[in-house]
């Protein structure tokens, strides 16, 4: 991957995961420009802005798409396709953090309603909080709940965790990677029998996710063939596709803020929308490889990027924690005037929510690549005979002990994933 790609991918990276913690905040701290007094232009910019953050999740999904289906596509002919590299790579991305979060965000939103919830937030955080499974947090606090998220069942026959709605978008990206991986075994050369079984498990599987998760999967499929066409198309000068990204993004945000006054809308315009943002996003990713010269910010790119999951992951029962402390206990209301200080409020709680992701990730994201090293070694020896368990055989022309061959991985510096 060339250096412009590269710097364009960890930018996106890390602003795409901001626009989604800054409309969080934004929703939980300032009051809708229309009901201040006056409705600054300021005010209308920042309303505007907080509305990025659907256009980001749809960001990561053509990232994801890029990054994890179009190099698998692509190193497909030089190295065939590893079903089990494939899923302990995609396991070890999602589940280090996963694991550790549900846990974390599951014992905040427990002491939050315990022992700040004077204002009721839990229970009816209908001003800047939407479930289809129901606003009331507390309710959703189970034992079988937190299984179903951490099975990634979460909008399918779970709700998210208590208060972590952002963990819809994770179902989704779990089963693109699931159903994309079952494809490839389709694809691969093999038995008849594998194949049809696992085209078979792939209809039923379209078939039974709902709508919201199998139709955009499409979207996802954009990303892989953006990487696909960045091998045989040249690209635009990166401006050029920087400005389509830029019309199709104000587009789509100015059509979804009418939807909302008009009506709900369908989900047929939905896809639309999103489809939109994909192909936007795509020209632009594809064009980064032309940029003349190297961004002069990279390093901090991709130091902001390395905790962008983290900081997806993490923010919602922390921000709901947060901001249930300061009413209870320092009367700092919820959904306040914009005042200087509520805007130093606003501040103040993005910076807490950004400290606390970058020390989370320093403990779960940044020891990926250690666990994906030991399941690496130990899954593909439990699943030929353990092997891995067995007793290390002696060299005896080098009087050394030798032990199985370690399976190869490629890991570049975003094969990670999206987020």
């Amino acid at each position: 991957m060339n250096w412009g790609t590269s710097d364009f991918l960890n930018a996106s990276r890390w602003v795409a995961a901001f626009f989604v913690v800054f409309g969080h905040v934004y929703n939980i701290s300032i009051a809708e420009y229309h009901d201040a007094v006056p409705p600054s232009l300021p005010l209308r910019a920042l309303h505007f802005l907080s509305g990025f953050g659907h256009i980001a999740v749809i960001i990561f999904f053509v990232i994801s798409g890029f990054l994890v289906g179009g190099r698998a596509i692509l190193s497909f002919q030089n190295k065939g396709f590893s079903a089990t590299d494939y899923f302990v790579h995609r396991f070890s991305r999602i589940y280090t953090a996963l694991i550790p979060a549900l846990v974390i965000g599951f014992i905040l939103d427990e002491m939050g309603i315990e022992f700040f919830n004077a204002s009721g937030i839990y229970y009816h955080p209908d001003s800047f909080y939407g479930n289809s499974f129901g606003n009331n947090m507390a309710e959703h606090l189970g034992f079988s709940t937190f299984v179903g998220n951490l099975l990634q069942l979460q909008t399918i026959v779970v709700s998210s965790l208590g208060s972590n709605g952002p963990l819809w978008s994770l179902a989704n990206e779990w089963w693109y990677y699931v159903l994309f991986g079952f494809c490839m075994i389709v694809y691969r050369p093999g038995g008849m029998l594998t194949r049809f079984i696992t085209g078979s498990v792939i209809v039923a599987m379209v078939i039974v996710l709902p709508p919201t998760i199998s139709l955009w999967l499409i979207v996802w499929g954009i990303g892989a063939g953006a990487a696909l066409l960045d091998r045989h198309w040249a690209g635009w000068p990166f401006f050029a596709g920087a400005m389509i990204m830029v019309i199709c993004f104000i587009a789509v945000r100015r059509t979804n803020a009418s939807l909302m006054y008009t009506g709900a809308p369908t989900i047929a315009a939905d896809f639309a929308m999103d489809l939109a943002v994909a192909l936007g996003y795509s020209v632009a990713l594809v064009c980064a490889k032309n940029l003349k010269q190297r961004k002069k910010f990279g390093p901090l790119h991709s130091a902001l990027a390395s905790f962008s999951y983290t900081i997806y992951l993490v923010h919602y029962p922390a921000m709901v924690f947060l901001a249930a402390f300061m009413k209870d206990v320092l009367d700092i209301g919820f959904v306040r005037q914009p005042t200087v200080a509520t805007m130093i409020y606003a501040g103040a709680l993005l910076t807490i929510l950004y400290a606390y992701a970058w020390a989370f990730a320093s403990f779960t994201e940044a020891h990926t690549s250690a666990v994906r090293s030991r399941l690496s070694k130990w899954i593909p020896a439990l699943l030929h005979g353990g092997e891995f368990l067995r007793p290390q055989k002696a060299d005896k022309r080098a009087n050394a002990v030798v032990a199985p061959p370690p399976v190869s991985i490629t890991i570049g510096s975003h094969e990670e994933g999206a987020l």
